[in-house]
């Protein structure tokens, strides 16, 4: 039974601040609107022994453990040998993933470099999540370390590759594994000319936390407001319409759309 997760960022690009990863902020909002509870965020660099550490550490303290980047062809993409390492398993090569990759090449009129089949090896157990859009496949295991077993989830970092993969495959297949019948329903409102603080004094007791939860996003110049409701199939959405009209009546001079449109 899914019920937390952990996200782990790699790369060194992260981890010097020339790149800001944006990867995690994507997977914890889904993860929460299926209601997964994030335990943590871990982002490391392309060094072994501490990718090693990383690993060790979200498998022991989360359900899932949902990783971007390092399953590249270069000589820094470490992920999948670190994951196999952890394991104490093979790696196997995958000759459906290399005729995609060879198809994906001959299709833009270029030979494929040697280093690229790298992307074709997985840790023995591992199942393949089709990558549809680049050269590199995703693939989710199980792993015991100590007693405890984790799903592993292992995605591109190149978000236009990760993210088709994350809403159509990732995301059913944890949403099918919660071990509960219980379905969770959000609605965004989009606000401005109030500050976060003001927005959560209007809408202060009108919701109860055992109704819904309510949280907020400052992304200057915008406020997110977020109502997340958990309940039966059915219930969730007449739920959540009750709940939205309130805030709305409360607001509306301040909201300017919904969802996830941004100014």
């Amino acid at each position: 039974m899914i019920q937390n997760a952990v996200i782990l960022s790699t790369g060194d690009e992260i981890t010097t601040g020339k790149v800001v990863d944006t990867n995690a902020n994507y997977l914890a909002d889904k993860l929460a609107e299926i209601g997964i509870d994030l335990v943590a965020v871990l982002t490391v660099g392309d060094v072994p022994d501490r990718l090693e550490w990383a690993w060790r550490t979200a498998i022991a303290r989360g359900d899932v453990v949902i990783s971007t980047g390092g399953i590249g062809p270069t000589a820094d993409d470490l992920t999948t040998e670190t994951i196999a390492r952890v394991a104490r398993v093979k790696l196997r090569r995958d000759e459906a993933a290399v005729e995609h990759m060879t198809r994906l090449f001959a299709s833009i009129g270029r030979p494929m470099p040697e280093n690229n089949l790298k992307q074709a090896d997985f840790p023995e157990g591992a199942t393949i999540i089709q990558n549809p859009l680049g050269t590199a496949p995703g693939f989710r295991m199980p792993v015991t370390l100590g007693g405890h077993t984790a799903h592993l989830i292992v995605l591109p970092g190149v978000p236009r590759e990760m993210k088709p993969m994350m809403e159509n495959t990732v995301i059913p297949w944890i949403a099918a594994n919660r071990g509960t019948d219980k379905v969770y329903a959000v609605k965004i409102f989009q606000t401005f000319g109030m500050s976060e603080s003001a927005l959560d004094e209007a809408v202060a007791g009108l919701i109860k936390p055992e109704e819904a939860k309510v949280s907020f996003r400052a992304s200057f110049p915008q406020i997110s407001l977020k109502i997340r409701v958990e309940g039966a199939p059915g219930e969730v959405d007449r739920k959540l319409a009750e709940l939205s009209h309130r805030v709305r009546e409360k607001i509306s001079q301040f909201v300017y759309a919904e969802g996830d449109t941004s100014m």
